[in-house]
């Protein structure tokens, strides 16, 4: 089969290669697998900075690029079982959706099996049947960025009649956090750039707000007090910090009750080692008004068939903005895509002529 590989010494550090197809069998503690022919798969900034390359300093983009070097890049993909273990609740020509491998697998002596390839040996925790109202592509769009919202959301209670800040409310995770909270019940502002206005306001957001011009902080308080912030947009790049989002929106969320409701998805490396000792131990050690979130993986498939609901029944569409064919240019495309940063919604790749 086809498969991308990270590549340190190729352009955008990718390449295709052929390698053999997986076979089914079982994951680790007795996880089974879920053998899919994938026909879209979703790209994430997370993927083009090698998955552990957003941890650390920017510096170390080279280290990660080789730590990775040989892995399959991706977790997002939409496919079609083409074996499945007997019992399991999926059978050879069901359509699914959900993530190839968990990032927490990638090991010294064991390269990460991403969505990137023709064929994947899926966890069957992971997965679930696909919406039928979305595309493969939409499909493919959705795991990461819907399950990190999802769990993010759920974990600081959001409920009917609260009120959410979306900082990002353009980007991948922030576009569908606003859905999201809408479909929880919640009233929604977003924060974007003028031009991609009216893009967050279809997504749900009762207020769109554009950083880019002047007074937006003050029209950010107007509509404050804020249950929750999701904040896409900070973290340990200099660009993302020059906002200064935490230090100007913190005095406009509620400080009763919740005592991490100031929620980010990037930040320093201190930041991460927090966020990775919550995610493994139910310990939150950041200070009081925020933390940095951490999605998990393992056993999403219930939510993946929430989302999946909602999506048939026209609350949730994930927004494709950029679609790349399956080979080394695409793929180097995709990568370019997501470093630019300027991607409203999400980037995927069509792995099968029948993707579209």
């Amino acid at each position: 089969m086809r498969a991308a590989v990270y590549d340190p010494g190729a352009p955008q550090s990718t390449s295709v290669v052929d390698q053999a197809a997986p076979k089914l069998h079982k994951k680790g503690f007795c996880r089974g697998g879920v053998l899919c022919e994938v026909r879209s798969c979703g790209a994430n900034p997370v993927d083009a900075k090698f998955v552990i390359g957003d941890k650390f300093p920017e510096s170390w983009l080279p280290w990660a690029s080789r730590r990775v070097a040989g892995s399959t890049p991706g977790f997002d993909f939409s496919g079609v079982v083409i074996d499945a273990p007997a019992g399991s609740g999926f059978a050879a020509g069901d359509e699914v959706f959900g993530f190839a491998e968990d990032p927490a697998s990638l090991r010294p002596w064991r390269p990460l099996h991403g969505s990137f390839c023709e064929v994947v040996d899926a966890p069957l925790d992971q997965i679930s049947h696909k919406p039928s109202q979305l595309s493969w592509q939409e499909a493919a769009a959705c795991p990461l960025v819907c399950i990190t919202a999802l769990q993010a959301l759920e974990q600081h209670g959001v409920a009917e009649g609260q009120k959410v800040l979306v900082i990002g409310a353009s980007g991948g995770v922030g576009h569908v956090a606003v859905q999201i909270a809408k479909c929880l019940g919640a009233e929604v502002i977003g924060v974007c750039s003028g031009r991609n206005s009216d893009f967050v306001e279809k997504c749900g957001a009762s207020v769109v707000v554009d950083y880019r011009q002047d007074g937006y902080i003050e029209k950010i308080a107007e509509h404050g007090p804020y249950d929750v912030v999701l904040d896409a947009v900070s973290s340990a790049d200099a660009r993302d910090k020059a906002a200064s989002y935490i230090e100007r929106v913190k005095p406009y969320v509620k400080t009763d009750g919740d005592r991490h409701n100031y929620v980010v998805f990037g930040g320093a490396t201190r930041h991460w080692f927090l966020a990775g000792l919550k995610r493994f131990t139910g310990l939150n050690c950041f200070g009081r008004g925020f933390e940095l979130f951490w999605i998990r993986m393992p056993g999403s498939s219930k939510s993946l068939s929430r989302l999946a609901a909602w999506a048939d029944e026209g609350k949730l569409r994930p927004t494709v903005s950029q679609s790349f064919a399956f080979d080394e240019a695409g793929v180097r495309g995709a990568f370019e895509a997501l470093r630019s940063r300027r991607t409203a919604g999400k980037v995927v790749i069509d792995v099968s002529s029948s993707a579209a």
